[in-house]
């Protein structure tokens, strides 16, 4: 029919994983082509007087079916998402099922960023499912995608985080941000498992939990901000602990998660502040500092300009160095040390300012380019060494 010419309909389209996060969303733009042009062509110049034609039955069934086989309706895919993922959680898969369910999270992640979603991610029956995973899957890569789900949910949505607490969702992320779970190799991978190095497994392996555990700050600092109720759980649920051992763990990524997450706490008020300072979080950021040390004093034989090596490495340490020096900023500034005076031992020790000043003498070596990436980090640690003076 010369009608659907150019049209292609999606009797039961499966969108993918991009910006769609409005209640009904176009599924297929080339639809909306067609249509235009079809309606375009139904009318003339602008110049006639001629009355226009009325539309068929015939032309406005088709008009109706092609609109709506380009819209997918938000509530009904998230629903299939959550009855396509919600059985087998404990259950260990093969590696395509792996894929799918973290596809298809993933997805869920993109709907429910909307603020809308969220919310209907609750009534849906979305968020049970969710925590099961934290709390129980074998595979590290499907507690990290649940995680970022839950993460995304109750980003700046109250209600969303009530119901997350409601589903006891504190205690797994808690657990899973400690560490604690393996990562069960899917069911198909024995013959390959077999042909390889136990070392080469336990790299990967360690690789994807440290993932998961990043995922896990990350959904936890989405349920405490702005929430009490959240707040008081993760200090019960003895929070500030493992917050201090993340910030130990040697890798960049999940030190800059926890150090954001621990200068949001110190800052909410001052009794968070005495657990953040009690709990050594001015040190361990300290720590993190002067391990995070730029390339031209750990490798002083690179120059002075580093420019045309500049690595992915050395932006990520530059993350923990600015998120460990905003700690210690905000602490400094916001602190009442009559109340908390353990907080100028902090301050002052040794390893504070020697972390200080040894980054600070890396900054005289900076060329142009890093001076330019830096300049925030920079403006920091000036800041910070002048209130030693």
């Amino acid at each position: 029919d010369d009608r659907t010419r150019g049209v292609r309909v999606v009797t039961n389209p499966r969108p993918a994983m991009s910006d769609e996060k409005e209640r009904m969303v176009p599924a297929d733009r080339s639809n909306w082509n067609a249509i235009l042009k079809w309606s375009m062509a139904q009318q003339g110049d602008g110049t006639s007087s001629a009355p226009a034609r009325e539309i068929s039955e015939e032309d406005r069934r088709w008009l109706l079916e092609a609109m709506e086989s380009g819209f997918i309706d938000e509530i009904k895919r998230m629903k299939d998402i959550i009855a396509c993922i919600s059985a087998g959680i404990e259950v260990t898969h093969d590696a395509e099922e792996i894929d799918a369910r973290v596809e298809l999270m993933e997805e869920l992640t993109d709907r429910v960023s909307g603020v809308d979603n969220g919310g209907d991610l609750h009534t849906l029956g979305g968020l049970e499912p969710l925590v099961r995973y934290v709390a129980s899957s074998p595979h590290a890569r499907l507690r990290a995608a649940a995680a970022e789900v839950l993460g995304t949910t109750v980003q700046n949505h109250p209600k969303a985080q009530e119901a997350a607490l409601g589903c006891d969702a504190m205690g797994p992320l808690l657990r899973m941000a400690a560490g604690e779970g393996d990562d069960a190799p899917p069911t198909d991978a024995a013959e390959a498992e077999s042909t390889t190095t136990a070392e080469g497994d336990a790299s990967k392996g360690t690789k994807e939990l440290v993932k998961a555990r990043v995922k896990a700050l990350f959904a936890l600092s989405c349920l405490l901000r702005g929430c009490a109720r959240a707040q008081e759980a993760f200090q019960l649920g003895d929070g500030f602990a493992l917050l201090k051992n993340c910030l130990r763990v040697d890798h960049n990524r999940l030190r800059t998660k926890a150090l954001h997450l621990a200068r949001h706490l110190a800052t909410l008020n001052m009794r968070f502040m005495a657990a953040c300072v009690d709990a050594g979080y001015v040190l361990a950021a300290a720590a993190s500092l002067a391990g995070s040390l730029p390339r031209v004093l750990v490798e002083p034989d690179a120059g002075t300009d580093l420019s045309d090596a500049f690595t992915e490495e050395d932006i990520e340490m530059g993350q923990v160095r600015e998120s460990a020096l905003r700690l210690m900023v905000d602490v400094a500034q916001k602190v009442d040390f009559d109340a908390v005076p353990k907080a100028v031992d902090h301050l002052r020790s040794a390893i504070v300012v020697n972390a200080i000043n040894a980054v600070g003498k890396a900054y005289t070596r900076f060329g142009r380019e890093e001076k330019e990436t830096y300049r925030d980090e920079m403006q920091l640690c000036a800041q910070l060494a002048k209130m030693f003076e």
